[in-house]
This record gives C-alpha cells, sequence and structure tokens, in this order.
C-alpha cells in the first residue's frame, strides 16, 4: 500500500517532534526519499496540471509544509536562503542542478548581500538534500522538473534577506 499524504506528514511530525535540529530533518530527507519514488504518492500529489507551487500539508503545530513543484519550462531562481528555516528539496522528476553560495558581504535590513558560487549539487529523480537555516542556494532546471519540498517554517510566512551574486 501507498504511503498517504496523512501518514508522511504524521512521521515527518514525530521526527521532528523527538528531535528538530539536523538529525530530525536528516530522517526526514530520507523518508522522504521513499516517498519521491512511489508511484501512487506521486501520481496522487505531484499532477502535471498542479501550479507551480501547491502547498500539500501546512502543520499548524510546528509550521512545517509540504509542498509540490511542478516546473513545466526551464528555471533559474536567484540565491536565496530561507530566513530562519530550514528546507529540504526532493526530485520527483527531471533534474535539478542546485548551486551553494558563500557569503561575501552580509546583508542586512534594506541592504542586499553579496554571495559568490560554491559549487553546485545535481538533484536526480529520488533523491532529496538538506538546506539548514541561513544556506544561500540556488535550484536551475533545464526543463520540465517535479519537486517535493519539506520546509520548517512556511516561507511564505518569513522574512528574509536579499541576495546579489559578484
Amino acid at each position: 500500500m501507498s504511503i498517504t499524504l496523512e501518514s508522511f506528514a504524521q512521521q515527518v511530525r514525530e521526527y521532528l517532534q523527538a528531535d528538530p535540529g539536523p538529525a530530525g530533518r536528516e530522517k526526514a530527507r530520507l523518508l522522504l526519499q521513499e516517498v519521491l519514488v512511489d508511484p501512487e504518492f506521486v501520481a496522487e500529489y505531484v499532477k502535471d496540471d498542479y501550479p507551480q507551487r501547491t502547498v500539500l500539508h501546512h502543520d499548524e503545530a510546528l509550521g512545517f509544509a509540504i509542498l509540490s513543484h511542478v516546473y513545466h519550462v526551464k528555471r533559474e531562481t536567484p540565491p536565496h536562503d530561507h530566513g530562519i528555516s530550514w528546507a529540504i528539496y526532493g526530485q520527483v522528476a527531471g533534474e535539478s542542478l542546485i548551486h551553494d553560495w558563500a557569503v561575501v558581504d552580509p546583508a542586512a535590513a534594506g541592504k542586499p548581500g553579496k554571495v559568490r558560487r560554491n559549487g553546485a549539487r545535481s538533484l536526480t529523480p529520488g533523491t532529496a538534500i538538506t538546506y539548514q537555516e541561513g544556506e544561500i542556494h540556488s535550484p536551475s532546471r533545464e526543463g520540465p522538473a517535479k519537486l517535493i519540498r519539506i520546509e520548517g517554517l512556511h516561507v511564505q510566512e518569513t522574512s528574509r534577506f536579499e541576495w546579489q551574486a559578484v
């Protein structure tokens, strides 16, 4: 039997309640990798006709959210972090190249920070990677791609600094 969204969210909740730090997130990342290759889950929650960003679950108690991302064309995201949150990116289909960035000049309120590219990681179907609070990254996709992402706090509810590549 396929995993359900409810059971997936409940297991993530249990991992994060037991350890809200990197160890709990690592357990959630490993569980996400199982979900990424579950054909029934993917067919139900990462549909071709979904918008680019769909909130599948928002845990009101802990604040984390599970999202579906469906990209139909090439897309490159500028360098960003998730503010006071972390994020786990999981690839369902297609491929994402996620660039890592090092801070050259820190950001401040009203002042964008400057960053320099510091490597990249390829995200292929069935793999997931975690970005901790403040880690700056920029995903790019050369064509259609599908992802499931878990964010520690619903990013739409957090403030973030702006970053510029140098």
